[in-house]
């Protein structure tokens, strides 16, 4: 007999819920009726609707809770059971924190020598769209709360082991649960709602109406036909790369896609596309809606070298839309500020690293994470993940500075341009310390001194505007005492 009590998916045996903090358990039942949760014998009780589904609100438990949560529905009984209370991090964007820990370089070392404890994660179906008709991907599967060992690591997001392993030695005794939430490929339009992208005409015009034509007066035959031309496109620039590897052996893979051209992308548009706007936030972000978090970790922004400039609109949408699907509007958000990578357009990151700067200086509780410092200058998914993650593991410890170093205040003094600079004490300089100036409409490189926490140019008067690392693939000079990078910025003087 089919059950007829149910949760969402995300709830499972093993699950970690923040400590003090209240969290809901969403599911389920048969309509209008009473559904009960009970967690350390107390008693939590909602009434389900006309469709059956409920959400009960559970009032936050101590630190290192251990418990079974019983839930009733009239005869019916469902127990979740190892229940642990800790800190609850969701992880989510495109390919780089989607990348596998098996895929890292150093995966079966750190295999091998894992000392690891109280890390559980969760993966998020990848869910790509659904209706009454079809599910895609076909065969979807469900997914559970693991503990992170050597059975299950190899399908944890790599940025994330990296995480875990840096909080758990920061803290070993506290429980620490890791959401996977991403996908590969995905501008941030496709993590956004409706409202979202129809709140400006830049953004209709750029993401809306081209998905519309795309996707409006085609049939069947119409798809397959475009699909058949972007494979053969894809085989053919396999073929000649393959050809011109073996023609140049002693050339590598990234000067060759310089002369071959890179892979194809996107594919083809389709109604049913996880490409498509809005996409994810309805299948992927909505799966968790009723989960609670301690953090949230955004690192996302390559797919959207073709349209930096409307990035900032996009971010801010997202990271409100989302307090409000979580009702939580005081939910720290981290931006991790994309890591060098030279093949994009001219300047394309460095506006994009711009844009997530300018979104935590201005939205309250919304943190950087630069990993500027980082990165392949033609490889965008470097296989070693080991500093960008232990860097975003010490900042969400809460045991060190809540942001990499960036500037916060500028102010001349004589001739002399003083910048103060936010999470550091002492600067630390790796090489010759360079900013680019702009008088007169003309840019030129100087040399910069950093003393303590401010760094100072001179020769200022008539200086218009100063850039730092402003390039796709940046060099960075300037660190804190803990090896983050001041984050690269450009920065209008008045």
């Amino acid at each position: 007999m089919d059950r007829t009590l149910q949760v969402d998916g995300i709830y499972t045996d093993k699950m970690v819920v923040p400590e003090n903090k209240s969290f809901k358990i969403s599911g389920r039942a048969i309509s209008n009726t009473i559904v009960s949760a009970k967690v350390l014998d107390r008693v939590f009780i909602t009434n389900t609707n006309d469709d059956g589904l409920w959400t009960i609100k559970i009032s936050a438990l101590p630190e290192k809770t251990v418990a079974d949560i019983e839930l009733k529905n009239l005869d019916e009984t469902l127990t979740l059971k190892d229940i642990k209370t800790g800190k609850v991090i969701l992880l989510t964007g495109q390919s780089n924190i989607e990348f596998k820990f098996r895929d890292d370089a150093e995966y079966q070392e750190q295999i091998d020598h894992l000392n690891l404890q109280n890390v559980y994660f969760y993966n998020v179906p990848q869910l790509e769209y659904q209706d009454n008709e079809i599910t895609l991907p076909k065969g979807l599967t469900t997914s559970k709360w693991e503990i992170a060992d050597k059975d299950t690591l190899w399908e944890m997001s790599d940025i994330g082991y990296w995480i875990a392993k840096e909080l758990s030695k920061l803290d070993p005794d506290e429980v620490v649960g890791i959401i996977d939430c991403y996908k590969g490929g995905t501008s941030i339009s496709s993590w956004v709602p409706e409202e979202v992208l129809q709140s400006s005409q830049e953004l209709i015009g750029r993401y809306v109406e081209p998905f519309k034509e795309a996707t409006t007066g085609k049939t069947q035959i119409d798809y397959d036909r475009e699909f058949a031309d972007y494979n053969a496109l894809v085989e053919k620039h396999n073929t000649d790369l393959a050809k011109f590897q073996k023609e140049n052996p002693e050339v590598s893979l990234s000067d060759a896609k310089d002369k071959v051209g890179h892979t194809p992308w996107p594919p083809p548009m389709t109604p049913t596309s996880y490409l498509r706007p809005n996409g994810l936030f309805h299948t992927m972000i909505e799966q968790v809606s009723n989960y609670s978090f301690n953090k949230v970790v955004w690192y996302q922004g390559e797919n959207d070298a073709d349209n930096p400039d409307v990035y900032a609109i996009m971010l801010r949408g997202l990271v409100s839309s989302w307090r409000k699907l979580f009702a939580d509007q005081s939910l720290p958000f981290y931006i991790v500020q994309l890591p060098g990578y030279y093949d994009e357009p001219q300047d394309a990151w460095a506006i994009i690293r711009q844009h997530q700067l300018e979104i935590t200086q201005t939205l309250n509780d919304v943190h950087l994470v630069s990993i500027a410092d980082t990165g392949e200058k033609h490889n965008i998914h470097p296989t070693h993940k080991r500093i960008a993650g232990t860097r975003i593991g010490k900042i969400l410890s809460d045991k060190s500075y809540n942001s990499t170093p960036y500037i916060y205040r500028k102010q001349i003094v004589g001739n002399q341009l003083i910048l103060f600079v936010a999470s550091v004490s002492a600067l630390v300089q790796r090489g010759k310390a360079e900013m680019e100036v702009r008088k007169a409409g003309k840019w030129s490189t100087q040399e910069v001194s950093a003393v303590g926490n401010v760094i100072v140019i001179s020769n200022a008067q008539d200086i218009e505007k100063i850039r730092y690392a402003y390039a796709n693939y940046p060099k960075c000079t300037l660190f804190n005492e803990f090896g983050a990078p001041l984050a690269p910025f450009e920065m209008e003087i008045e």
